[in-house]
């Protein structure tokens, strides 16, 4: 009976002088892992992105970021809805999700509004504003749509759209990059984009940009805050005529923003933050 206590005592001293000795490996492992990725991460923070948006970084798409600021529990409901519609762009960008405030450099907002938008006073971004209002991208995208529903062939559809926009070449780009990505997405079957959210329309990411554009306006001082607020605030006004849910907010983003590129890359970029958000959706 002694004998076999010992032998229990023994086997199981064995046993936790091999879990230590696991554990203590996997911990050298993970932490060289985050310094070869932090040194990695060090040498590309610099890049920029030339996709309608902002700051190249992935690390972005990685993670979603929020303002853990007290104030921001007590926001109104019309602007948090406000902030909700500007989701997927402020993931993109690297934004705070759920404030005024971007947790960006306002140097780097100035170069991502000069460099990417031509935006560099009040009368600049104002006006991209009214334009986005009143007609933004989806004015050509309900050109597109009928289009898009009417075949499966692409030198069809490229044919078709090409004289419906007279052969301007950025509108047909569009089309034939909005195409390419809805079959995509269909290869995929991650997000499933349904013939009704294609008839939604892409007003989520008019008003998706409106928003994270008005928030990086305010920081840079072209606009107020007040005035920031009430763009935010007539974004969601404007989403929650054709959008209802979350779910619908962001697949109209995803097919506005997916007009802009024709690289799948782009594409695997704009899906990755949509499935991050997917828990904002429940």
């Amino acid at each position: 009976m002694v004998i076999s206590k010992r032998v229990s005592r023994t086997f199981m001293y064995i046993i936790l002088l091999y879990i230590e000795w696991s554990v203590g490996t996997v911990a050298c492992i993970l932490i060289t892992a985050c310094r070869s990725l932090r040194k990695i991460h060090g040498n590309s923070s610099h890049a920029f992105m030339n996709f309608y948006g902002g700051i190249k970084d992935d690390a972005y798409t990685r993670t979603l970021r929020s303002n853990h600021n007290p104030l921001n529990l007590i926001l109104g409901t019309e602007k948090k809805k406000g902030l909700r519609i500007g989701y997927m762009e402020a993931g993109l960008q690297g934004f705070y999700l759920n404030s005024m405030e971007t947790g960006v450099h306002p140097q780097k907002l100035s170069r991502l509004l000069a460099e990417e938008f031509h935006c560099t006073d009040t009368e600049s971004v104002t006006g991209l504003f009214q334009f986005l209002i009143n007609e933004g991208d989806r004015v050509s995208y309900q050109i597109m749509l009928p289009c898009l529903l009417s075949t499966e062939n692409i030198n069809e559809f490229e044919s078709i759209i090409q004289k419906r926009f007279f052969g301007v070449e950025r509108f047909i780009r569009q089309g034939k990059n909005l195409y390419k990505f809805v079959k995509y997405t269909e290869e995929r079957r991650d997000p499933i984009i349904w013939i009704n959210d294609l008839e939604k329309g892409i007003i989520g990411w008019d008003m998706g940009l409106l928003v994270s554009l008005a928030r990086a306006s305010q920081t840079c001082g072209h606009i107020s805050k007040e005035q920031a607020w009430k763009y935010i605030e007539q974004a969601a006004q404007l989403c929650s005529l054709d959008l209802h849910t979350a779910e619908e907010i962001d697949k109209s983003f995803l097919l506005g923003k997916a007009m802009k590129s024709g690289k799948i890359e782009d594409w695997d970029r704009l899906l990755s933050c949509y499935s991050l958000l997917g828990r904002h959706r429940k």
